[in-house]
């Protein structure tokens, strides 16, 4: 498979926009066979108009989602858009845009939109499959992996959360002219490739004051050990009379472990919403019964290091598969890590130019949620959402 990235400011004129990209593209790769294009932007610009725009002059699918901030080469960028192809004679792409997900059954056409992409798999040949989600839904983001892993067999999945500037009203996802505010967009790349997964939280203790989940449905948390949920917080020294729980405890993420496995890969969880008539939290993902708790504090040197680490176990990995030739890395990191950053939101984009190796791409974005496997051994996957992580896919 080959890549090429391209990369524009231009937020206003969708059809500009789409020629700077598209003649971008075109001055450093012929297109093969089969190809698919990524398009990831800020909230300002009309993602819908510039993948339509992009699919006209390139003649290919393009899918992607608004987001905080983008990734490339160069590093870190605020106001702007970044767009890769990929390109293949021996794989194939499909993508689709689910129905709408504010309904009763909403797992079901999940698994419908999975299921879409995955049903003229070429036998014998691996997979992959992007997936780019709706922000605002009222369910917890593990419902995505859980059904996604569920309609293809455990096919591995790395994807997010659209964002937009944390006012939680212009994230959307786009699929070749069209955008969506309640549908899931899914692309399936099959064929001769051997993807690869990184994952680094960053787990730095507040307190040595663990606790079990002892009442939690979903992601929902009534009781941490015998207290309530928000007693459980302010024991920590925490403020809970917030009027905006997602951005007072964004430097605050809940770590979950199993605590009877030394591999297992903790569980990072933000949390999303504060009842204080029954004391309960909400996250934006799953917190099992039986876990244990802990709040962490996250600093900008934990984060920087943590990305670290994360690119070089990919770059690690990939040296394992040295008769693959890999393009492309895409790199999906938490909004939370982007606004402890604050003034330093391109420490992590700076790590990443500094480490990239020659010949491959690099698309990244920062969203309100990422879908990253914590394991894809000997044909095994476990496909898992997260947050306040950094997520790394090389294909």
């Amino acid at each position: 498979m080959k890549s090429v990235t391209a990369f524009t400011t231009e937020l206003d004129d969708a059809k500009k926009a789409a020629g700077q990209l598209a003649e971008a593209i075109n001055e450093k790769l012929v297109l093969m066979e089969n190809s698919v294009g990524v398009l990831l932007c800020d909230a300002d610009m009309d993602g819908a108009a510039v993948t339509g725009e992009l699919q006209k002059l390139l003649g290919i699918e393009v899918a992607g989602m608004t987001t905080l901030g983008i990734l490339d080469k160069d590093g870190y960028h605020e106001a702007a858009a970044v767009f890769t192809v990929l390109t293949a004679d021996d794989c194939v792409f499909y993508s689709t845009a689910s129905e709408s997900l504010a309904e009763s059954n909403f797992k079901q056409r999940i698994i419908a939109s999975a299921e879409s992409v995955s049903s003229k798999t070429p036998e014998g040949k691996n997979g992959l499959i992007f997936a780019f989600c709706p922000n605002g839904l009222p369910f917890s983001g593990d419902i995505y992996p859980d059904m996604l892993s569920q309609a293809t067999d455990g096919v591995p999945v790395i994807g997010g959360v659209a964002s937009d500037d944390y006012d939680f009203t212009r994230a959307r996802v786009f699929l070749s002219g069209k955008e969506y505010r309640d549908s899931l967009i899914l692309v399936g790349v099959w064929g001769n490739i051997k993807p690869i997964f990184s994952i680094k939280h960053v787990t730095s203790r507040f307190a040595e004051r663990i606790r079990r989940i002892t009442d939690a449905e979903g992601n929902l948390v009534r009781k941490v050990g015998e207290e309530t949920f928000i007693e459980y917080l302010e024991n920590f020294g925490l403020k809970t009379d917030v009027p905006d729980p997602v951005l007072s405890f964004t430097a605050y993420p809940m770590m979950l472990t199993q605590g009877d496995t030394n591999d297992e890969v903790p569980l990072m969880r933000h949390i999303a919403g504060l009842n204080h008539e029954d004391g309960s939290g909400t996250f934006f993902g799953d917190v099992p019964v039986g876990t244990l708790a802990n709040i962490c504090l996250i600093n900008k040197n934990d984060l920087t290091a943590a990305c670290r680490e994360s690119m070089d176990a990919i770059l690690l990995k990939s040296a394992e598969n040295p008769e693959y030739e890999y393009s492309a890395l895409f790199c999906m990191s938490c909004c939370g890590r982007a606004m402890i950053l604050g003034s330093d939101s391109d420490a992590e984009g700076l790590v990443l130019k500094e480490r990239l190796p020659s010949g491959i791409s690099l698309t990244g974005a920062y969203c309100l949620g990422e879908i990253c496997p914590t394991r894809y051994t000997d044909g095994v996957v476990i496909n898992r959402f997260h947050n306040c992580s950094i997520t790394f896919c090389m294909v």
